[in-house]
């Protein structure tokens, strides 16, 4: 009978979830909802920023392509031009392209050619892609 007794009153004290704890699930579910949601946020963001730093990075390297095809004597430098995502000149281009090109002291006749890529990086942030090159000139 004592068995019986003891049974019942441990049985007694589990009677289910309380209010208390419902609502400290709750709270954790909630949390790990907002982690995922704004991970999920970051992540997109992201993968946009790498896709516009690599267009970026195209528009540089074709643009640098484009200079070494040039005659080395007639390089000059080239102020900021807006250009689209395939390097055209445009008015409402989201890029800014320049081109630098330098008298390099430490050899005769060459000249330090820099293609500037600047992009948005989003959050109101700018990013900027650099390629630099050596080009020889020649001598008259």
């Amino acid at each position: 009978m004592d068995q019986v007794r003891r049974v019942r009153s441990l049985a007694g004290t589990i009677d289910g979830f309380g209010l208390i704890s419902v609502l400290v699930a709750m709270v954790l579910l909630a949390v790990g909802v907002v982690a995922l949601s704004s991970s999920s946020a970051f992540l997109m963001s992201m993968q946009t920023d790498t896709s516009i730093r690599s267009t970026a990075t195209s528009i540089a390297i074709a643009y640098m392509e484009d200079t070494k095809r040039r005659p080395p004597r007639t390089l000059t430098s080239e102020g900021p031009t807006r250009v689209d995502e395939i390097g055209v000149e445009a008015d409402e281009g989201l890029f800014v392209r320049s081109l630098t090109v330098v008298e390099d002291p430490s050899a005769p006749d060459v000249v330090k050619v820099t293609v500037e890529v600047r992009y948005p990086a989003g959050m109101g942030r700018t990013g900027r892609i650099e390629l630099v090159t050596i080009i020889y000139r020649g001598n008259d």
